[in-house]
């Protein structure tokens, strides 16, 4: 990455065989994620995987017992204290924290894997509910919340379902697509709308008003990362730019970044590492590459 107004630092670049599937629609057809040998993905509906040697089919989610279908889901993400819950978002307008009980068969498909057991669903949104994650509050095992197409930033706690908390509402309700909280200090999040040319940082003590917005960007926000290190940087990434933010002096505004990249494509996603946090990866046309903050 380069500092603003210094020289570009050499960047890995990777291009993978075959190529990766990415959608840049609201839904990602089918996202993939790894937590120790589990692997899970999510399509229209959502599976977990076993790797010993080879991969093998542990878990199916389907919350519909009547149809071998059911509501296309959105996102996923898996709590990092309790690796047995997973929650899911879906176009109908719901949120499901699966228990995979990988350990134990609940029930039996075909193919002998178990059966996901879901823990609760709820109406989290009055539109379809874009993306999902687990917040690491009150332990980082029950508190959780879901971005949709009604525009709001809703937090959930799953010790308390009988009511959730709005943390924001965009004026206009453009619809929000993702959200990603603070690794080092869970009272912030960040979310980016459709289209939209700005992060938005929400303080959940402050519900309903942002207490910063990082606006550089020349084209609509595609990822967000907060740095797993540090509770004050966050990387965004628009059309070809990969930004890092410093916004410790929050709530004062915050006009540039303090680090930017430009890619050879147009970047669709963000990831910093957790393990090795001098180093992000970004992904593009069919490379990805990453990069020495």
């Amino acid at each position: 990455m380069k500092k603003t107004g210094s020289s570009k630092l050499k960047a890995v670049s990777i291009t993978p065989t075959p190529r990766l599937r990415y959608s840049g629609y609201l839904i990602r057809k089918e996202c993939v994620r790894i937590f120790w040998q589990l692997v899970a993905t999510t399509s229209e509906y959502g599976k977990s995987a076993k790797i010993r040697g080879k991969l093998k089919l542990e878990s199916l989610l389907n919350n519909n017992k009547n149809s071998d279908f059911c509501a296309p889901l959105t996102s996923f993400d898996w709590n990092e204290l309790d690796p047995n819950l997973v929650g899911t978002s879906s176009i109908d307008t719901t949120c499901t924290i699966w228990g995979l009980e990988t350990g134990q068969a609940i029930g039996r498909i075909d193919n002998n894997s178990v059966t996901g057991m879901v823990r609760t669903q709820l109406i989290a949104h009055d539109k379809e509910v874009f993306d999902i994650a687990f917040s690491r509050a009150g332990g980082g095992r029950d508190i959780f919340a879901s971005v949709g197409a009604d525009g709001s930033v809703r937090m959930f706690d799953l010790r308390h379902l009988e009511h959730s908390t709005i943390i924001y509402e965009d004026n206009q309700q453009q619809p929000l697509l993702r959200l990603c909280w603070n690794k080092q200090d869970p009272n912030y999040l960040a979310t980016m709308a459709t289209d939209g040319l700005e992060v938005i940082i929400l303080d959940v003590r402050v519900p309903c008003t942002p207490v910063a917005t990082l606006k550089n960007h020349t084209a609509c926000v595609n990822g967000i990362a907060w740095a797993p290190h540090s509770s004050c940087h966050i990387c965004s990434a628009d059309d070809q730019q990969a930004l890092i933010w410093d916004i410790q002096q929050m709530p004062r505004p915050i006009d540039d970044p303090i680090l930017a990249y430009r890619a050879d494509g147009e970047i669709n996603q963000v990831q910093w590492a957790a393990g090795q946090p001098d180093w992000i990866a970004i992904c593009y046309n069919q490379s990805m590459e990453i990069l020495r903050v």
